[in-house]
């Protein structure tokens, strides 16, 4: 198959009216201009309408993002990573990687999901309305830990829907420095997108969990005028919106969210979205990130049963990756699951502010569910942290005068001196235990663990996407490592959706009791072809 054909073959079914063009994410070894990129793209598919842009915003990159528009992405998924190789060969690149349509819930990959009513219940567990409204602070100890920091002077920039009017919001927000990579400009206020697959006022959940003003008992008993504190409640929020929905959104705005975070003053990025989709230059961002002082906090999933990106990245100690439990710390349902994890958190029925469209009152709050509310928890922690030692400027030199980084260190701090919960059974996939902000602020500051063998960044300062399947397979798959051959790596990127998509299909027919409603999944020929003598690896992906 050559590039002209590949392209074809996606042409052949239209994209509908106002459909979002199929960005693939380039790489290369040095710094490109991306007119010149276009400009080689457009002599070799002449009729294709194509741009390029840099993925963080300069004139040239090592990471370039090309958008063709009028093609069709759900259900030619398989086709654009055949596009993506034969791109990739034509241009020379490192890699080529689709930037698909990701999504925090795994029920979008999901073909019995088709309404908004099997769609929840494949992601949520029955709703309780625990109380007092604080609960989770009882069992994570931020009472305890406030004593010797509450978060003050420590900014937590989050990455979300943006933010809206909201009395849990009250004084938190910071006025500058704002950003919104959706419509454009310095308002990061959520536009209140609606519809089947949206999810609006997501990033006011995220930020009434992370710094709402108040204060709680060592009881959870909540004693301010709204109802929610979060676990940094002196902390500033900076919020970035940089998509619409966590529920159906793309990874191709965070690298300029996260570059937006580490230059505009940022300790923590609290990212409480992901999906199935691996984005170089999300790693790219997340090790910038790590060599500027920040502490990254992003969530294991929900539904997809396996860690999504970019928490997969924590295997790498460039960012810690929470799971969600329940009130009684046992595994919350829903919940990704896997070696990446860090940590785990409530994420079962925490209170937090609640307002999804502009209509709805300022004072609405309301118990939800997911690894959104254990990572903004947790982001709240290392706030409260990274304030107790001094603010990221000063924890960044003592970091590299042990050779390590601020996150290497959040994370050895998040975990030390705990222990996994009775309720798990011995489980290694849910980190090394329930978050304890007192034990976090009263740890050593001792080096983290080093970076999984075989993730050294290449050319490009990122791992490949050959590594990051291999660390996914071991996490998650082992025996298929022993299917997998050199034949494959050009084909790592699809194996990895591929292999998420599993996740979620096998975990839905769990829920649904119908496996035959859930459907197999669909790999693009040449993989299907490469597959044949594979069989466990065929297994694991699910595929005819």
């Amino acid at each position: 198959m050559t590039l002209r054909d590949a392209y074809q073959v996606l042409t052949a079914n239209e994209a509908a009216a106002g459909s979002e063009p199929i960005i693939i994410e380039l790489v290369f070894a040095e710094p490109q201009n991306p007119a010149e990129v276009e400009a080689q793209i457009t002599e070799q598919l002449p009729n294709a309408p194509v741009s390029v842009t840099t993925a963080f915003g300069g004139d040239t990159d090592q990471f370039l993002f090309a958008a063709f528009e009028g093609i069709r992405e759900r259900g030619q998924e398989p086709e654009i990573f055949a596009l993506a190789r034969q791109l990739r060969a034509a241009l020379d690149a490192l890699e080529a990687n689709p930037v698909l349509t990701d999504s925090i819930y795994g029920a979008a990959a999901v073909d019995a999901a088709t309404d908004a009513e099997s769609f929840g219940n494949l992601c949520s567990t029955d709703r309780t309305n625990l109380q007092p409204f604080g609960w989770p602070h009882k069992i994570i100890h931020t009472p305890q830990a406030w004593r010797k920091s509450r978060g003050q002077g420590a900014t937590v920039a989050v990455i979300d829907t943006g933010y809206s009017t909201h009395q849990e919001l009250n004084g938190a927000i910071r006025q500058t420095d704002q950003l919104n990579l959706v419509e454009g400009g310095t308002d990061a206020h959520d536009k209140f997108s609606s519809g089947f697959l949206k999810n609006p006022g997501h990033g006011t959940l995220v930020c009434s969990v992370v710094a709402s003003r108040g204060d709680v008992d060592e009881d959870g008993n909540v004693a301010n005028n709204g109802a929610v504190v979060g676990s940094a409640p002196e902390a500033e929020i900076l919020p970035i919106r940089a998509i619409k929905s966590v529920v159906n959104f793309r990874q191709s705005t965070l690298p300029k969210a996260i570059a937006h975070a580490i230059n505009h003053g940022a300790d923590v990025v609290a990212m409480a979205l992901g999906g199935p989709t691996r984005v170089a230059s999300t790693e790219r961002a997340l090790r910038m990130a790590a060599d500027a002082g920040l502490v990254v906090v992003c969530a294991a999933g929900n539904c997809w049963p396996k860690v999504v990106f970019p928490a997969a990245y924590a295997a790498n100690d460039i960012c810690t990756a929470v799971a969600a439990l329940t009130h009684s710390l046992r595994p919350w349902a829903k919940s990704g699951q896997g070696l990446q994890v860090t940590i785990a958190a409530p994420g079962e029925n925490v209170w937090g502010a609640a307002k999804n469209a502009a209509t709805d009152p300022d004072n609405g709050v309301k118990a939800s569910q997911g690894t959104t509310l254990a990572t903004s928890l947790t982001a709240g922690v290392a706030a409260c942290w990274v304030a107790r030692h001094g603010g990221r400027a000063a924890l960044r030199v003592k970091a590299q005068a042990s050779g390590t980084t601020v996150q290497a260190l959040f994370n050895s701090s998040v975990t030390h001196n705990i222990q996994k919960p009775a309720v798990w059974n011995g489980s290694n996939k849910l980190g090394a235990g329930v978050v304890d902000a007192e034990k976090a602020l009263n740890a050593p500051l001792a080096p983290g663990t080093e970076a999984v063998a075989g993730t050294v960044p290449g050319p490009a300062g990122v791992t490949s996407t050959l590594g990051v399947l291999q660390t996914h397979l071991a996490s998650h798959d082992p025996d298929a490592l022993e299917d997998f051959g050199a034949e494959l790596a050009e084909f790592a990127g699809e194996i990895l959706w591929l292999s998420h998509r599993a996740g979620a299909k096998a975990r839905a027919a769990e829920s649904l009791d119908n496996e035959a409603a859930v459907g197999a999944n669909r790999a693009s020929d040449e993989l299907a072809a490469a597959l044949a003598d594979k069989p466990v690896l065929k297994s694991v992906l699910r595929t005819l």
